[in-house]
């Protein structure tokens, strides 16, 4: 059987740069800071090309954009500043009209993970109206980037699964389900659940392979589910202190590599997309793998 192709990526921050993403605060939006505000926003963009040109150098053609990169996007001021100081800045387009070249040139898999706190299955009208303005001011800016998932979790059973998930599948109308892709989560929602979900509503699906070892799905078999309706992008960290802690790891072990790609090769899936989730962001995937060029890995001293 053939072995999946599989490219590699990360999330967020690169640690062999010198520079990270800067933020600011509520209160700096409140008052209208447009100085401030201005200043971060263009830092950040102008950190993400460095970091796509870095990531291209070395081979790793998949990405996690940060979703701090505009901070606050959803908030009425920062979208008037998003669109007068990005969209209509010379230098700002450059970039992203750069950064799209690059995708469309080598095939780059950009993705962004709002935050926890984004929660379609919420009882709370309030946190449920903010949960969708904020998934959809990234997915706005993430196009921009042509990026293809944004990675959000069901949420909380909030005492009623069922209900939960019917409330999540409602509200997923009010969302770009173009981009949407549902991960498996580590305690609530396994992948089971998430397939059913994504089968119904017709989106794409993340298969998180460590949460699938720390909250298995119960009953069908996850291999069955994947064949039957394949993810279309992966997740794999390491769990600390121990391989099926909850926690990240800095690395992602060899063993958990190997295991994880033959499980998928094992599924049938040709070629995957994986995010590594360690604390060593871009270093985890030098500690491991070889480049084999065009994007494309295998761990190290593998035929």
């Amino acid at each position: 059987m053939e072995k999946v192709a599989v490219r590699v990526g990360y999330a967020c921050l690169n640690l062999s740069l010198k520079d990270s993403f800067r933020n600011y605060r509520l209160a700096t939006v409140e008052k209208k800071d447009e100085e401030k505000i201005t200043e971060v926003i263009w830092h950040n963009i102008r950190l993400l090309r460095e970091i796509i040109d870095y990531n291209i150098k070395h081979n790793i053609y998949v990405y996690r954009v940060s979703s701090d990169l505009i901070p606050f996007c959803a908030h009425p001021y920062i979208k008037e500043i998003y669109k007068e100081k990005v969209i209509n800045n010379e230098e700002m387009y450059y970039h992203f009209t750069a950064i799209r070249a690059l995708q469309e040139e080598h095939h780059l898999r950009i993705s962004i993970h709002p935050s926890q706190f984004n929660v379609l299955s919420s009882p709370k009208k309030e946190v449920v109206s903010r949960s969708i303005e904020e998934i959809n001011a990234q997915t706005e800016w993430i196009k921009a980037l042509r990026g293809e998932n944004v990675v959000i979790h069901v949420g909380g059973s909030y005492g009623d699964k069922k209900s939960a998930i019917e409330r999540f599948k409602t509200n997923l109308r009010y969302v770009d389900e173009s981009l949407i892709s549902i991960e498996n989560d580590d305690k609530t929602y396994n992948v089971e659940e998430v397939v059913e979900i994504c089968e119904h509503k017709c989106v794409k699906w993340v298969y998180d392979y460590h949460h699938d070892r720390c909250h298995p799905s119960a009953e069908n078999g996850v291999e069955n589910l994947i064949k039957a309706y394949p993810p279309n992008k992966y997740h794999l960290s390491t769990g600390a202190p121990h391989a099926d802690s909850r926690p990240h790891a800095d690395y992602i072990s060899a063993t958990d590599y190997k295991h994880f790609t033959e499980f998928l090769t094992q599924c049938g899936i040709k070629e995957a997309d994986v995010i590594f989730e360690a604390k060593k962001k871009n270093k985890a995937i030098f500690h491991i793998l070889e480049a084999c060029g065009n994007g494309y890995w295998k761990l190290e001293g593998d035929n």
